[in-house]
């Protein structure tokens, strides 16, 4: 009797830990759609506006006044003027992504990035990601040639999402705005790195400026 009790008491652990885990528990998966929830369906066809192929440029700016008392990691993305901040361009990229959805709730992308040196040089690099319903939360997972980057978002509304991502060691915080209006694609934010003092005003922008080829 002890033993039957101890059989069946050992299949509940396993069917309660199994129980516990989504079907599709690892955000960074890219390649398999999550288990769709009841929580899910409120976000059915969240991602479908970015469908299709993107062009345009993505560019890197910094503060040239450094880190300062402002506010730091500023929520409001939608009234800040970044032609009001001082900045100075760092880098600047070419930039093509393409959209494809493999249901209401699980967009896949690939995103080629071309770089060009001082000496004309272009060097293309691909990364490839995916937009996710999981759990009830939107989420973002791009695999880049070096590690793999995580986004939770929020949407604020019908077409806008704000997307954020916060790893400590290194640091590297960043948040940004996801807006498309029809055929036009935008998304800016700003991100804290390495030795950046996150209680003070962000050093680092980024802009990207997209339109629909496809």
């Amino acid at each position: 009797m002890k033993s039957t009790l101890l059989f069946v008491l050992s299949l509940w652990l396993v069917y309660s830990g199994c129980k516990s885990t989504p079907e599709s528990a690892v955000i960074e998966d890219i390649a398999s759609p999550p288990r769709v929830t009841e929580a899910d369906q409120k976000y059915a066809g969240a991602f479908f506006a970015l469908e299709g192929v993107w062009e345009g440029v993505f560019s890197v700016y910094e503060d040239s006044l450094g880190q300062t008392e402002g506010i730091s990691q500023p929520q409001n993305l939608m009234e800040i003027d970044l032609a009001e901040l001082n900045l100075r361009p760092l880098h600047m990229q070419e930039t093509r992504l393409e959209y494809v959805s493999k249901n209401p709730y699980f967009q896949q992308v690939t995103i080629r990035d071309v770089h060009t040196d001082e000496n004309g040089q272009k060097r293309e690099v691909v990364s490839r990601g995916a937009y996710k319903v999981q759990d009830g939360k939107l989420w973002y997972a791009l695999k880049k040639t070096d590690e793999t980057l995580v986004y939770q978002g929020k949407r604020v509304r019908r077409n806008i999402v704000f997307w954020q991502r916060d790893s400590r060691d290194p640091l590297q915080i960043e948040y940004y705005a996801q807006m498309v209006e029809g055929d036009f694609y935008k998304i800016w934010g700003w991100g804290y790195y390495r030795n950046d003092d996150i209680n003070l005003t962000p050093r680092v922008w980024f802009v990207g400026d997209y339109y629909k080829i496809q």
